[in-house]
């Protein structure tokens, strides 16, 4: 990295159930990051890739820079509260707008908490959406 004139700190650690957590912190590395986290992703698919060619398993894995990924959490969350507000008072389903898999998964996990909005993606590819509606009564 010093390449680019940057000196980032590396911390590599075991989460739970098997999930490796990369945490990389430093100065200007944004560039790391790119627009709207899609070099992180990179990072994190190429990154996987290599682990794959070593191991021949898919490792669970994390990458964080500079706190990124958990900032992009708590916006996501955020969104889902919103969502969640139209479902609660309208009664009806509701389309959120258009999220790539790894977003849509924080959101499910986090819908999952709630009693009374359950969510669900339809769809194909780019086209895959996610649909937050009331949680039926039984």
């Amino acid at each position: 990295m010093s390449f680019f004139g940057t000196k980032p700190q590396l911390d590599i650690r075991s989460g739970n159930e098997g999930l490796i957590e990369v945490d990389i912190r430093g100065d200007n590395l944004n560039y790391l990051i790119g627009y709207r986290g899609q070099s992180l992703d990179a990072l994190a698919d190429l990154l996987g890739h290599m682990l794959f060619k070593q191991t021949n398993e898919w490792p669970s894995l994390m990458v964080d820079i500079n706190g990124y990924n958990q900032q992009r959490i708590d916006r996501l969350h955020n969104l889902a509260k919103r969502f969640i507000d139209r479902v609660r008072f309208f009664q009806t389903e509701v389309e959120m707008p258009m999220l790539n898999p790894w977003e849509r998964r924080q959101i499910h996990t986090y819908i999952a908490d709630y009693d009374d909005v359950e969510s669900e993606s339809r769809g194909e590819g780019q086209g895959r959406r996610m649909y937050l509606m009331p949680k039926k009564r039984k």
